[in-house]
């Protein structure tokens, strides 16, 4: 696991070596579903994250959900495939799951221990499900969790917005991961002496 610099916990600067950038649920079905102009200003987000990342050569996984046959994330469907803003990249490994656990048949963790990962930064869909397992399941498993606050989203409740949901789940996950925006996880691994996150 790469050293972190000495710190409080919340004062940490992250560095990139055995460092990967998750990418949760960015399914098309789930995009259209949220709050249009939060959702695109996410998605840009994870797409300045990704194109940054594999400059700098971290792994990039990409997580798909599937649901039964005719229902919202039917796979193979449309609304199953990724994100448009996703489709023009490669993942250095993909998992399909249909459960909220990325982590929960054991074949992210072995890939990513396989490669020497011992940090995650972890974006995408939905927050107060698929991203918060995610996070969860990850620093269950020893992972430092490097959570981007402004990249990740979920679709509007019945009695909360989805905006209220992303800022209560980052409240939540900020208990053990390190929370910033996106652009300070980019500016503080650019100052870092490997130049990673």
């Amino acid at each position: 696991m790469a050293d972190l610099a000495a710190g409080d916990g919340n004062d940490v600067l992250i560095h990139g070596a055995g460092t990967a950038l998750l990418v949760v649920d960015l399914q098309q079905a789930l995009c259209d579903a949220a709050p249009a102009a939060a959702m695109n200003s996410v998605t840009e987000r994870i797409k300045t994250l990704l194109e940054w990342a594999e400059a700098r050569s971290w792994p990039v996984v990409f997580v798909q959900h599937w649901t039964e046959p005719g229902t919202l994330l039917d796979r193979g469907t449309a609304g199953w495939q990724l994100a448009e803003t996703l489709r023009n990249h490669d993942a250095d490994f993909r998992l399909e799951k249909n459960v909220s656990n990325s982590f929960e048949d054991g074949k992210l963790d072995a890939w990513l221990r396989a490669h020497g990962i011992g940090r995650l930064c972890i974006t995408g869909m939905q927050s107060e499900y698929c991203v918060s397992a995610a996070c969860e399941g990850a620093a269950a498993l020893g992972y430092d969790v490097v959570l981007p606050v402004d990249a990740h989203m979920t679709i509007d409740a019945s009695e909360k917005s989805a905006a209220d949901i992303v800022a209560e789940v980052n409240d939540r996950l900020c208990a053990f991961a390190r929370c910033l925006p996106a652009a300070s996880v980019m500016a503080e691994a650019d100052q870092s002496p490997q130049g990673h996150c």
